[in-house]
Formats: structure tokens, sequence, C-alpha cells
């Protein structure tokens, strides 16, 4: 027990917190974005994976950050692909998302097989290239708390820091500018601003592509830093973990990121563990994140229950 509590409270477990929170944070602001917006993205998994897939196969050819751009792109295009279908050709936006994540499963290891000569299981047989991280050891040059601000910070991904980033810009632009408002509006009373003259439908199908493009992030992030290379479904489950963060950080940017932080604490103690307790079968441990999901979407619902009862009260 002991050693796992030094484990725990180790700058090496705080960098692995943030390499498992970063491509759930993006896709949990992907889903916070067009959950605001009245458009339920639940094809953020499908979205995760097959830009995951698009930016391992770029990066053979071109630069890391053009690599990252191509996942941001086909996430992108996936969110207009889906506000397509469910807000023009008015399907059930929930059954395309499920649609997407289907052929995300079955298309990546099509396309898998024929970018690397029939493996259907790894990209093994490319070389792709990896995310840099930034390298902030020079603040070990500050006196006192130098060392471990350097050893807290250094060796995180380019992409952990634009998340960051990413948290304050959607809050800022969800509540201190006019369109953060015109979202927020159509998601909460559509017929309010449409008759105000806001477009409805637009504000939703842009809120699905920044959805997807947040999400192409997340899968970019997960096959060039986290896993350099991808695997066949090795999202796992992440993109319905964001939805369950999107909940239990009660649609808030700051909620978004303390709970994406908690399933990326679990996440991290799933990987550590089966080192410390070997008597604990891997499977069960991998199972924590899910769980903790299921329980947050429990506790969801209870808390709106009991604010509709108290609404009802009043």
């Amino acid at each position: 027990m002991m050693e796992l509590f030094l484990t725990v409270f180790s700058a090496a477990f705080f960098v692995t917190i943030i390499r498992t929170t970063t491509p759930l944070l993006l896709a949990t602001l992907g889903g916070l974005v067009a959950d605001l917006s009245g458009a339920l993205n639940v094809a953020l998994e499908g979205q995760m994976l097959i830009a995951a897939l698009t930016a391992v196969v770029v990066s053979v050819y071109a630069p890391w950050y053009v690599a990252v751009v191509a996942g941001l792109g086909a996430g992108a295009f996936l969110g207009l692909l889906m506000a397509f279908f469910a807000l023009r050709m008015k399907a059930d936006i929930i059954l395309v998302g499920f649609a997407i994540n289907i052929l995300a499963a079955g298309g990546t290891v099509f396309a898998l097989a024929l970018a690397t000569g029939g493996d259907k299981g790894t990209s093994i047989n490319l070389q792709s290239q990896a995310i840099p991280m930034l390298d902030l050891s020079f603040l070990s040059g500050i006196p006192v708390v130098g060392p471990t601000l350097s050893s807290l910070l250094s060796g995180h991904s380019v992409l952990s820091w634009v998340s960051a980033f990413l948290v304050f810009a959607i809050w800022y632009f969800l509540y201190r500018t006019p369109w953060g408002l015109w979202l927020r509006g159509v998601g909460e009373y559509p017929a309010a601003p449409e008759a105000a003259g806001i477009p409805v439908n637009k504000v939703r199908t842009w809120s699905l592509i920044v959805s997807g493009a947040l999400a192409g992030l997340g899968g970019a992030q997960l096959a060039m830093f986290n896993y350099v290379g991808f695997t066949r479904d090795m999202t796992a489950g992440r993109g319905f973990i964001a939805l369950g963060a999107v909940l239990l950080g009660a649609r808030h940017p700051v909620g978004a990121l303390l709970a994406a932080l908690l399933f990326g604490a679990f996440e991290g103690l799933a990987v550590v563990m089966p080192g410390l307790f070997r008597e604990i079968p891997a499977e069960l441990i991998r199972m924590i994140p899910f769980i903790v999901t299921i329980l947050a979407l429990v506790l969801f619902s209870y808390r709106a229950q009991q604010l509709m009862k108290m609404r009802s009260g009043q």
C-alpha cells in the first residue's frame, strides 16, 4: 500500500495523468460544445478512432503538425457529415452517431490493412511520427521551486498545452461573446433565437464541426503521443467516457476539465496498478475508468432528479 501511495504522489504519476487526460479532455470539450447547442454528439468515439488512423498514416509522409491537422480535419469532416444527415436529412442524431461509430470500428481495420499491406491489428509496419514534447528543463534554475516545476511541467505533449488553453478559450467564447450566447440559447430554447433571426441549424452545424475537430485532436494525441502508432479499437471507449465527463462536469468547460482529470487519474491508476498488485487481474483494474463513468452518470441523474423535485416544490 505504501508503494502505491508513493507512486500516486510522484511527479511521474502526475505526468501520466496529464498524458491520459489530454485525449479525453479534448473529446470532452468537443462533446460539451455539441451538447450545449442541443446536438448531442455520440460519435466522439468513432471520430477519435478515424482521426487517430488518419494522423498516423499522414505522419508517414508529412511532418507531425500536418498529421495533427489531418486528424483534426478528419474529425471535422465527420462532424459535418453528422450535421448533414441529422440536420438536413432529418435523421435521428443518436442513430447517425452510432452509425459513425460502427463505420469507424470496421472502416479503420479495412483502411489499416490497405495502408500496411494486410496487417489488420497495428500499424507497426508504418514509420509514423510522434508529437514532440515540450522541454521546460530551464525552469530548474528557479530557486527552491525550480526543480519541482521542471519535473511537473516538462515532458508533456504540445497538444496537452493546447488543450489547457482551449478550456479557457471555450469558456471565454461561451460566456463572454455573443456567439457563445447564441450557441447556449440554441441549446436551451431554440424557438427564441430562431424568432430573433438566429439560424439554429447553422449554429448546430458549426458546433458539430468544432466538436468533431476537437475529438480529432484527441485521436491524434492518442495515436501520436500516448501510443506512437495505430492499434485496432485503440480509443477503447474514451469517446463514451467523454460524454460522461460532459455530464459530470455540469456542462461547463472548467467542470469538463475537472471531470476529465478525474477519469484520467483513474486511467493512470489502471496503468500503474498491474505492476504493483500482480495478484489482481489486469482486466479488473482496466475496468476502473468505466465503473467511474457509470457512477458519474448515476450521480448526475440523481442530481437532476433532485433539482426537478426542488423546482416542482417551489
